[in-house]
């Protein structure tokens, strides 16, 4: 408890450099709120040194907690937004593509193997082998097919 009675605006400097070092090695602005808290905080300390510990504290926590928050509604989207949209998903860049089944589709489903990977497939109809399809929609990692 004595540390805290004596907690001063060096402390609070301290403190904020220490987070601003974690972020610097990679907390993807998890710790960028609480260090602005302890920034906050160091300069209200410097202007009036006779906040209690208590208020500190309080004071941290909730700039802390407002900023982190404030980060995240901002910055939330920001690694969503690409102009390669279909990068990373292997389904959505076989639509528009055409092929030949080589299995006969019983219940509209089935497996087709396209380059190296097997891919089940969906149709709203039992195609025979041999059909002419085109892919037309991928839903969780199933390609949905057409006649062609």
């Amino acid at each position: 408890m004595e540390f805290f009675s004596e907690l001063n605006h060096w402390h609070w400097l301290i403190l904020g450099l220490l987070l601003l070092a974690g972020e610097a090695l990679g907390a993807a602005g998890f710790l960028l709120g609480a260090a602005s808290g302890a920034a906050t905080l160091f300069i209200l300390t410097l202007i009036n040194d006779n906040l209690s510990w208590q208020i500190q504290i309080t004071v941290f926590a909730s700039v802390s907690l407002l900023l982190s928050w404030r980060y995240w509604k901002q910055f939330k989207s920001f690694n969503d937004k690409t102009d390669h949209p279909i990068l990373n998903d292997r389904a959505a860049q076989l639509v528009g593509r055409t092929l030949t089944l080589s299995h006969d589709l019983a219940g509209g489903e089935g497996k087709e193997q396209i380059g190296d990977t097997f891919w089940r497939v969906r149709s709203d109809k039992d195609l025979p082998a041999g059909t002419q399809v085109k892919i037309i929609d991928s839903q969780d990692r199933i390609l949905i097919i057409n006649e062609a």
